[in-house]
């Protein structure tokens, strides 16, 4: 967390705004005024003194706010990075799902021609080992015909 979180205010804060701040904090965490949770109240106290200590000062805010911006540029290259990598992972599985078998959501129609051997939009046939071992008895037929299958399941030929 960083110190304008810790003291509630924005980066742009007025030196006065920034000690209304934290006499408000002060009085709210004192240890004194919190005996029964005394742990959590030092913690929070030590916190906001930090806070209060480098933000009050010029030379040290203006060295806090350049980490900060190194940080978050730091961050966002990171995430970009991560964001970049991610989109060419998934180009990569793409393209290898239809060598492996693997059926791609993102590309149905080329896993389904992989699959099957058959373009159902076009109407080509693109691998013709993979059609015939679904349609031995069939070999030029359309391999979505389910003809067979409903005669077989039905009990009599049309």
């Amino acid at each position: 967390m960083n110190y304008y979180e810790i003291l509630g205010v924005d980066r742009n804060v007025s030196a006065k705004d920034l000690k209304k701040a934290y006499k408000r904090l002060a009085k709210k965490w004192h240890p004194d005024l919190n005996r029964d949770n005394l742990k959590v109240a030092e913690e929070k106290m030590r916190a906001i003194n930090v806070a209060y200590d480098v933000l009050s000062d010029e030379v040290k805010r203006l060295d806090y706010d350049k980490k900060i911006d190194s940080e978050s540029k730091t961050q966002s290259q990171k995430k970009s990075e991560r964001t970049t990598s991610s989109q060419q992972q998934k180009q990569t599985s793409a393209r290898t799902s239809t060598t492996s078998g693997k059926v791609d959501f993102n590309d149905i129609q080329s896993s389904f021609e992989s699959f099957f051997g058959f373009n159902p939009k076009t109407h080509e046939v693109s691998n013709e080992d993979k059609l015939n071992t679904f349609a031995k008895d069939r070999r030029k037929k359309n391999p979505l015909d389910t003809t067979d299958f409903f005669e077989k399941f039905m009990g009599f030929k049309k």
